[in-house]
C-alpha cells in the first residue's frame, strides 16, 4: 500500500519537489502550488512498474481548484479535490481525497493532505506538505502522518538581470520526507535537478535514494505538452511513466507551429485617461477609456513570439497626452518587425490620426468621413443673463491669467485669456501637424486641407498620403496577413484573453504607483451624482503612505490627473509629499497626464522629479474666490432677510449679499495670501527663485515643453519615463525586472458608487463652481478642450 499521502506514489504519477511544482500535479505532490502556472489544466497520465503494478490518473483543475481520480491497478481508487489560496510570495494548499480499496475489502475513507508554498525571492521556494493530517485507518492500518520538507533553489535568478525569465532554467530541489514520530535516519531524501537547454524542451534528473533515480524529458508547445520519466534500482526494476498536458497559460517555446501565429486585435476608442473616473450626469468630469489595458497589450504583442503584427482600430480617440504615450509603443512594434495596421471603420478623430501615424499602414472603410479635424475653442459668458435673473458672482483672483469662473462676472473674453486660447491653439496644432507628418513621411502642405473642418471622404485622405488606402475591413486585416506573411485571413486574437503561463516564482515589487485624478476637494475621494469623481486630500495622503511605506518598495511614482481645486486640500496634499519623502527618505516622481495645473501642479511641487508629456497642461499657478449672490433675485421676488451676525465681514460669505467694496476688499487681500503661499510653495519645492516664480505664475497654463523651459518641470516624459527615473533614484539596477503595485481610486461603497454626496452639497460643483467660503486652485475649463 502507498504512503505518500491521500493517492497513490506521487512519484508514479509526478516526480516533481514540494518546492517546485507548480502544474495541475501539484495536487499530487503540494495542494498550494495549484493554478501555480496555468490558470486551467487537464492531465492525463499513466505509470507502469510491470503488470501488476500500474497507475493511471486523471487530473483537472480551473483557477486555484483541482479535481483527480487516480487508480492504483487492482488496489485502491481515489477521488479527490484541492483548493488553493494566497499570493505568490506565500500560498495555502488543502487536498482532501476518497479512498476506495477494490481489494481485499471494499473499503472507503477520506484523507487528506495539506500544503505550505513559499516563494519569497526569485531564486528561493520553500515547500511543507502535511499528508494523513487526521491519520484514517484504512485496510486496517493507521496511516501516519507525515511531514515532507522541501528546498527549491534557481541559481541563475541569483543574477537580478536573469531572474525574471533566463532565471527559471535551471532548478535544483531537495525533498525529505518523516512519518511523526519517527527518527531522523528514517527520513526519506529525494534531490533533483531540472534544466531547460532550449525553450520548451526540459530535462530533468532525480536521485531517489538507495540507489534509485529517476529521468525524464518534457516538450512543451504552446498550450500542450508531454513528458516522460523512466526510473530504475539497484535491483534492475524499472519503471516508466508518461503524461499529457492541455492547458489554458501558453508557454514560450522553440515549438511553435506555424499555425500557431497570430496577429493582436487592439482596440482604442473614446476619452483616454489613466483611469475609468465616473461622469457626473451634467458632464462634469470623467473617462471611459482607461489606458493601461491598452499600454499592456500592446507590451505584450512585442514580447510574445506568437504575435506577427497588431490590427489596431480606432474609434474617435481623444486624450492626446495618454496617445502620446501610446504612440512609441506602436512605433517600437514596427521597428521590432511587427507590422501595425491601422483601421478607421466609421471615420476618426484627431487622436486616431495621430496614433495611427505611427503605424505601418493605415486604411480606412469607403463608409468613413472624416469630420472636424481642425481645432476650435468657445467661451460663454453668463454675467448678462444671470443679471437679468437678479443673480450676480462676486470673484476675486490673482494674476491676468487665472480665468476660472470669469465668465460668470465678466461679459467677454479679457485680452490675456484671448492670448494663452491662441497660443495653445497654435501649439496643439504645430505638434500633431509635425509628429503626423514626421510618421506618414510627408509635407504640412499635404496635411493641413484636411484640417479646415469640413467633412472629408477616406478618398481624399488617401490621395494626400494621410492615410495609405480605403477598404474594408476584412481588407484591412489581409493588408496585415500579407505583411505579416500570415495569409489573407490571419488569426486575430484579443490578447487580454491570452494569459501566459507564469514560470518565474517571484517578481519583487520595488516600485509603486499611485493614481491621482478628479477634481481637488477637501476629505475623501468620492462620486456623486452630478460632478462625477472627486479626489480628495484625505484619501490622496492615505494612498500616499501606504505605497511608499509597503514592505520592498524603494520609490514611488505618482501619477497626476487633475485640473486642481480646492486650495487647502492641495496645499495639505503637497505637505503629504513633503512629509513622505522626509519621512521614508524615499524618492517621489511625478508623471503628468493630460493635465496637472494649478492645485494639480501644487500637489507635485515637492516631488524629487516631474515629468510632463508634451501635451501636458500644466502650471496655471494662482488662486480664485468666487461666490453667488441671490439678493438682486430675492429682492425682485419681494424676499425679506433680516441679518443677525458677529463679526463685521460675515456677511461677505453670505449668498444673499452683495459685496461692497469693503468685502471685495477683505476678499482681495485673502486670496493674496493663499497666492503668496502657493507661490512659496513652488518656489521650495522647485529650488526657484521666488521671482522666478511669480514671474512663470500669474495663473498662465504651459504645455509641457514650455514648463520644462520655465524650470516648472524636469523633463518631457510619461508615465514609462517616470518609472525608469524612479527606479534610478531608488537604487533599482536598470536591468532588474520589478512588478509595480498599483495603488488605484478606491471604488467606496456601493451607497457611495450609486448615490455619492449630498445633492445640495454638489449642486454648485455641477456647475463648476466653488464652495462657498473656500479658494479654489483650479484651472479654468476650457483648457481640456482645446485637443
Amino acid at each position: 500500500m502507498a504512503r505518500a499521502g491521500a493517492f497513490p506514489d506521487a512519484t508514479a504519477l509526478a516526480d516533481e519537489s514540494a518546492a517546485s511544482t507548480d502544474d495541475v500535479r501539484a495536487l499530487l505532490v503540494n495542494p498550494a502550488a495549484i493554478g501555480q502556472r496555468y490558470p486551467s489544466e487537464l492531465l492525463l497520465a499513466y505509470s507502469r512498474r510491470d503488470s501488476g503494478h500500474e497507475w493511471s490518473a486523471g487530473l483537472a483543475s480551473w483557477r486555484r481548484v483541482a479535481l483527480g481520480v487516480t487508480r492504483e491497478r487492482d488496489s485502491t481508487l481515489s477521488f479527490g479535490l484541492g483548493v488553493s489560496a494566497g499570493s505568490g510570495a506565500c500560498r495555502l494548499g488543502w487536498a482532501p481525497a476518497l479512498r476506495v480499496a477494490s481489494a481485499p475489502a471494499n473499503e472507503r475513507r477520506f484523507d487528506d493532505r495539506a500544503g505550505l508554498l513559499m516563494r519569497p525571492l526569485p531564486w528561493a521556494s520553500l515547500g511543507l506538505v502535511v499528508a494523513h493530517v487526521f491519520e484514517p485507518m484504512f485496510l486496517g492500518e493507521r496511516l501516519e502522518r507525515e511531514y515532507t520538507f522541501a528546498l527549491g533553489l534557481r541559481p541563475l535568478a541569483w543574477s537580478r538581470r536573469l531572474a525574471h525569465e533566463p532565471g527559471a532554467r535551471l532548478t535544483l530541489t531537495a525533498d525529505a520526507a518523516l512519518e511523526e514520530g519517527a527518527s531522523r535516519r528514517e527520513a526519506r531524501v529525494r534531490a533533483g535537478v531540472a534544466m531547460e537547454p532550449l525553450p520548451g524542451l526540459e530535462l530533468r534528473a532525480l536521485a531517489l535514494g538507495h540507489g534509485a533515480f529517476q529521468l525524464g524529458v518534457s516538450l512543451r508547445g504552446v498550450r500542450r505538452s508531454v513528458q516522460a520519466s523512466q526510473a530504475r534500482t539497484r535491483s534492475g526494476r524499472v519503471r516508466e511513466s508518461v503524461a499529457l498536458s492541455s492547458h489554458e497559460g501558453e508557454d514560450r517555446t522553440g515549438f511553435m507551429p506555424r499555425a500557431q501565429y497570430r496577429v493582436a486585435r487592439v482596440r482604442v476608442a473614446g476619452a483616454l485617461a489613466d483611469e475609468a473616473i465616473p461622469a457626473g450626469l451634467l458632464g462634469g468630469g470623467g473617462s471611459d477609456t482607461p489606458s493601461g489595458p491598452i499600454h499592456r497589450q500592446l507590451e505584450q504583442a512585442l514580447e510574445d513570439p506568437l504575435t506577427r503584427g497588431v490590427f489596431l482600430e480606432l474609434d474617435h480617440t481623444t486624450g492626446m497626452a495618454q496617445l502620446e504615450e501610446l504612440r512609441p509603443r506602436v512605433a517600437r512594434l514596427t521597428q521590432a518587425g511587427k507590422p501595425v495596421v491601422a483601421f478607421m471603420q466609421t471615420g476618426g478623430s484627431r487622436g486616431d490620426l495621430y496614433l495611427a501615424s505611427a503605424a505601418s499602414a493605415i486604411v480606412a472603410s469607403p463608409a468613413a468621413e472624416f469630420t472636424g479635424l481642425g481645432l476650435r475653442a468657445e467661451r460663454r459668458y453668463y454675467r448678462q443673463m444671470l443679471a437679468n435673473l437678479g443673480i450676480r458672482f462676486d470673484r476675486t483672483s490673482v494674476g491676468d491669467f487665472k480665468s476660472a469662473y470669469r465668465n460668470y462676472s465678466e461679459d467677454s473674453t479679457p485680452p490675456a485669456d484671448t492670448l494663452v486660447i491662441q497660443q495653445l491653439l497654435t501649439q496643439r496644432q504645430e505638434l500633431f501637424v509635425s509628429a503626423v507628418t514626421a510618421g506618414r513621411r510627408i509635407t504640412p502642405e499635404r496635411l493641413l486641407p484636411v484640417l479646415d473642418g469640413r467633412s472629408h471622404p477616406a478618398a481624399t485622405l488617401a490621395s494626400l498620403g494621410v492615410i495609405d488606402s480605403v477598404g474594408w475591413r476584412e481588407q484591412a486585416v489581409a493588408e496585415l496577413g500579407r505583411r505579416t506573411g500570415l495569409g489573407a485571413k490571419p488569426r486575430l486574437a484579443d490578447l487580454r484573453r491570452v494569459p501566459r503561463a507564469r514560470t518565474v516564482w517571484h517578481t519583487p515589487e520595488r516600485l509603486a504607483v499611485v493614481y491621482a485624478g478628479g477634481t481637488i476637494v477637501d476629505g475623501r475621494n468620492g462620486s456623486d451624482l452630478l460632478d462625477g469623481g472627486v479626489l480628495g486630500d484625505e484619501t490622496f495622503a492615505r494612498e500616499l503612505e501606504r505605497a511608499i511605506k509597503a514592505p520592498g518598495i524603494r520609490a514611488v511614482v505618482l501619477r497626476v490627473e487633475s485640473p486642481g481645486g480646492s486650495s487647502s486640500a492641495s496645499h495639505l496634499m503637497d505637505h503629504a509629499v513633503e512629509r513622505l519623502r522626509r519621512e521614508t527618505g524615499k524618492p517621489i516622481v511625478v508623471s503628468m497626464g493630460s493635465v496637472a495645473a494649478s492645485g494639480g501642479y501644487f500637489l507635485a511641487a515637492h516631488a524629487d522629479r516631474i515629468y510632463a508629456d508634451q501635451h501636458t497642461v500644466t502650471g496655471s499657478i494662482g488662486v480664485v474666490f468666487v461666490k453667488p449672490s441671490f439678493e438682486g433675485l430675492y429682492r425682485r421676488l419681494h424676499v425679506r432677510q433680516d441679518d443677525f451676525e458677529r463679526g463685521e465681514y460675515m456677511s461677505g460669505l453670505s449668498p444673499a449679499r452683495d459685496w461692497g467694496p469693503r468685502e471685495q476688499a477683505a476678499a482681495d487681500s485673502a486670496i493674496q495670501r493663499h497666492y503668496r503661499i502657493f507661490v512659496e510653495r513652488v518656489s521650495d519645492g522647485r529650488k526657484l527663485e521666488t521671482s522666478e516664480t511669480y514671474a512663470n505664475a500669474q495663473g498662465r497654463v504651459w504645455l509641457g515643453e514650455d514648463a520644462a523651459a520655465r524650470k516648472l518641470v524636469d523633463d518631457i516624459g510619461g508615465l514609462e519615463a517616470a518609472i525608469a527615473e524612479a527606479k534610478r533614484l531608488g537604487g533599482i539596477p536598470a536591468g532588474e525586472h520589478v512588478a509595480l503595485r498599483e495603488f488605484h481610486r478606491p471604488r467606496g461603497t456601493l451607497l457611495e458608487r450609486v448615490v455619492g454626496g449630498w445633492l445640495r452639497e454638489r449642486f454648485a460643483e455641477s456647475l463648476r463652481l466653488p464652495g462657498q467660503s473656500e479658494a479654489q486652485a483650479r484651472v479654468p475649463d476650457w483648457v481640456e478642450e482645446l485637443e
